[in-house]
């Protein structure tokens, strides 16, 4: 599908240059926005580099196991069918990988969960119900320091790119309940998964 899109995007910007008389424009802004994409993607790399050796460090020194000790009460409440020890070690460090804002890690470990939460569903067309809620709070975590937003407004300009982590604890912890509330509510209908 995104190969349709992406041609589609391609034959709409050759078609519309031609018929403003403008072919150079395609091929200018082609060249210009791939090379601040470059720019872009070689400075998220340093900070998820930082982010990624900082988790590393936590979880050798011992602070992830603590935050899984505080977080276990909530991982028991979300998950209360799951027994298995090392899916909830994968869920807890998902979940703490995106707390600290290094989703690009988190993407590991939510992978080896729903492998896991797969494997525990015996492989079937439909998603269970812990599949369904680690996906939505997965999507909707919250992240105490929000990285990648503060880079972009400090790449954009912004006097304060800072300014944007009350607000955005506070939109993640809304998401997040209402995320909740409503795999509890979906759940309710369909207990079997």
């Amino acid at each position: 599908m995104m190969n349709y899109i992406w041609s589609g995007m391609l034959i709409a910007g050759l078609v519309f240059s031609y018929f403003t008389g403008n072919p150079s424009g395609f091929t200018d802004g082609l060249m210009e926005s791939s090379e601040e994409a470059v720019t872009f993607m070689i400075s998220l790399a340093g900070v998820m580099a930082a982010w990624s050796g900082l988790m590393e460090i936590a979880s050798k020194s011992g602070l992830v196991d603590r935050m899984s000790f505080l977080v276990m009460p909530f991982i028991k409440l979300l998950f209360p069918k799951e027994k298995d020890k090392d899916t909830i070690a994968m869920i807890l460090m998902s979940f703490t990988a995106n707390i600290f804002g290094a989703g690009n890690s988190a993407t590991v470990f939510a992978l080896k969960t729903m492998e896991r939460l797969d494997a525990s569903n015996r492989r079937s067309i439909y998603a269970s119900n812990a599949m369904c809620m680690f996906t939505a709070v997965s999507m909707s975590m919250l992240q105490l320091v929000p990285v990648n937003i503060i880079m972009f407004r400090k790449e954009l300009g912004s006097e304060d790119p800072g300014i944007i982590i009350i607000p955005s604890i506070v939109a993640a912890l809304v998401s997040m309940f209402v995320s909740i509330a409503v795999c509890r509510f979906f759940e309710k209908r369909s207990p079997r998964y």
